[in-house]
């Protein structure tokens, strides 16, 4: 069973909420709202993601929901195979892996896909960059760079934010902070001192991205069996 989450982004405080499930046991496609965070949403100003309207249904389709399927790359555009080169995806990966990996994000809305928190190995841009990054720093930060993780408590936004720490010149920088859907399960394995490794993955630093002036991605690992 594959899965993903639907993340929304509140557009004035930036905060964003896990509210919804796609999944796909590789015969049909499955989707349902998630109801602990959607009272604080619609209060918000969310209504319901575009095609599903119902916020207590249960969708299901036997092909990728067209509603998701036209937030992927068109195969029509000339530039097609760079944007799957970027993504590092190929011909032979699958709608959902697509999905997965481009996270069916648009320019005209605050809708992202994002995979469940997985110990071994995950991969997210950091929150909140565009307000810590700056031109002297830009020139610094390199692919594979080390990062460090730091517990920030009292964050009247998250009681679980992490900021991502780089180090340089004898210096600590704040590049921002863990995305707010991955931030508990980051916390509670600082809290038990567990051992991880986090590193640059890439960088986008002059072009705007998805409504992000500075995008830097990240790669985590953790040593755990959990």
């Amino acid at each position: 069973m594959e899965k993903l989450f639907l993340v929304w982004k509140e557009p004035i405080e930036r905060k964003r909420y896990v509210i919804g499930e796609l999944t796909y046991d590789f015969e049909k496609y499955t989707f349902r709202y998630l109801k602990d965070e959607l009272p604080e949403v619609i209060s918000k100003g969310f209504d319901f993601f575009p095609g599903f309207s119902d916020l207590d249904k249960i969708y299901s389709s036997s092909s990728l929901f067209t509603n998701i399927s036209t937030r992927l790359p068109n195969k029509a555009r000339p530039d097609y195979l760079d944007i799957l080169n970027t993504y590092d995806l190929s011909l032979i990966d699958d709608e959902f892996n697509i999905l997965s990996r481009t996270r069916g994000r648009l320019l005209t809305d605050n809708f992202e896909f994002i995979r469940e928190f997985n110990y071994k190995k995950s991969k997210f841009d950091i929150a909140g960059t565009r307000y810590y990054i700056e031109d002297g720093l830009k020139s610094l930060l390199k692919v594979n760079d080390k990062l460090y993780l730091k517990k920030d408590d009292g964050n009247s936004k998250d009681k679980y934010a992490i900021k991502i720490i780089y180090k340089a010149d004898l210096k600590e920088y704040i590049l921002g902070y863990v995305p707010r859907y991955y931030s508990k399960a980051v916390y509670e394995m600082l809290d038990n001192n567990i051992k991880y490794s986090a590193m640059i993955e890439g960088l986008n630093l002059d072009t705007p991205l998805n409504g992000e002036e500075v995008t830097i991605s990240v790669k985590l690992i953790f040593d755990s069996e959990k």
